[in-house]
């Protein structure tokens, strides 16, 4: 059986499920994606995907970008209105001929991907990650042609419970939605925490620890749907109980210059800025705790990600992974981030509990949602519930 998993872009800690996957599918796991979606200096993930898949790997280089403010076609930009314009994307999957094909999300390549498998009688799977709380404010229209798209879909391979939620608010079949999970490069993060010296630990942890005190990371983008600000603001109230507990930032964004003019003078804070992503793991091997105040987010993979190198995790109650992940008092705990007492509440809760078995627990709950754990999943989907190719026995493969 071929499958085809049309994703129009994606990031370093994607390779290795997909690698799984093709494992699995025994070399017959295919992945179409848009080199155009890739700026400038990210050559190098280019020639990684190529690296790791082979043969299995299709550049698509003819995507149009139309952009509704300019009404002009422009490059690929992120944020903004933008319609995706596939051209010549039905000839590029006429040349795998899938037997199944996975798309992401409702919009993007998903209506022509649709088309397409309903004119060759092939089963469609959607990979979908959007929670009840990251989707409130849809409109009507919007839910009406979701159920209509929902007709010529087979399964959804989702994060979690959140998601699946959502889901079946618009009318989903609970039986056609199947728990695959967003996972991160666990293996890849320890590894790289493995390989650090013994001096660089210590020169890291003389910059950002004070004695007797916790370090707390934030890994992510500084924007103001991560929530940073007011997490920020709460640190200020919350050091004065704990002054000894230093929060470390790593991320870029939006927000980094206006966040480092105020809170960059902070003794207790360190906004680091974007690192690349092979130096992430150095952040994690020195830290106490890992905190996520998003507003919203569908699965924020920073969690998993903390949590395969054994350390405790807070997150608020808009992160749409908290529900399988965060369990209080075993790994770590939820509060909400447009509460400031509860945000303050949630640092000091790790003053009061081991930290060293919370850590244990998290890697435990981590493993279901790692790379092998999702691929088999999405996996076995795909074979349970696909039914024998409709295609006339003489043409088929």
């Amino acid at each position: 059986m071929i499958v085809l998993y049309c994703n129009p872009s994606f990031w370093e800690y994607r390779l290795p499920f997909y690698v799984e996957l093709n494992k699995l599918f025994k070399g017959q796991f295919h992945v179409i994606y848009s080199t155009k979606r890739y700026a400038y200096g990210h050559q190098n993930l280019l020639n990684k995907i190529k690296e790791e898949l082979g043969k299995n790997a299709h550049p698509y280089d003819n995507e149009l970008m139309f952009d509704v403010k300019s009404k002009s076609f422009n490059k690929f930009t992120e944020g903004g209105k933008q319609i995706p314009l596939p051209i010549h994307l039905w000839k590029k999957i006429n040349e795998i001929n899938p037997d199944v094909i996975i798309t992401e999300g409702f919009f993007q390549w998903t209506p022509w991907i649709q088309l397409w498998a309903f004119f060759h009688h092939i089963p469609v799977f959607m990979g979908y990650e959007r929670t009840l709380h990251t989707e409130r404010n849809n409109s009507k229209l919007k839910t009406w042609l979701r159920k209509i798209q929902n007709k010529f879909i087979k399964g959804y391979l989702v994060n979690g419970s959140e998601t699946r939620k959502y889901l079946e608010s618009i009318g989903v079949s609970p039986t056609k939605i199947f728990i695959g999970g967003m996972n991160a490069d666990g293996e890849g993060l320890r590894k790289g925490i493995a390989a650090l010296t013994i001096d660089e630990k210590k020169d890291m942890l003389a910059k950002y620890k004070k004695k007797d005190g916790l370090i707390f990371l934030f890994c992510g983008a500084l924007i103001e749907r991560k929530g940073v600000e007011p997490l920020l603001k709460a640190w200020e109230q919350y050091t004065l109980i704990h002054p000894n507990d230093t929060l470390l930032m790593v991320g870029g964004g939006t927000l980094e210059n206006k966040l480092k003019s105020e809170f960059g003078s902070t003794p207790t804070v360190f906004i680091e800025g974007r690192k690349e992503y092979s130096e992430v793991c150095k952040y994690y091997a020195i830290a106490d705790v890992f905190i996520l105040p998003t507003i919203e987010d569908n699965w924020s993979l920073v969690i998993p990600e903390a949590m395969s190198c054994g350390l405790p995790v807070a997150t608020s109650i808009y992160n749409g992974c908290h529900s399988e992940l965060v369990h209080k008092d075993k790994n770590g705990i939820t509060f909400d981030t447009l509460n400031q007492k509860s945000i303050i509440q949630a640092l000091d809760y790790f003053h009061h509990h081991d930290l060293k078995e919370m850590g244990h627990q998290s890697v435990l709950l981590e493993k279901p949602f790692n790379t092998e754990n999702c691929a088999k999943r999405e996996y076995e989907a795909c074979l349970l519930y696909t039914s024998p190719s409709p295609r006339d026995p003489k043409t088929s493969r």
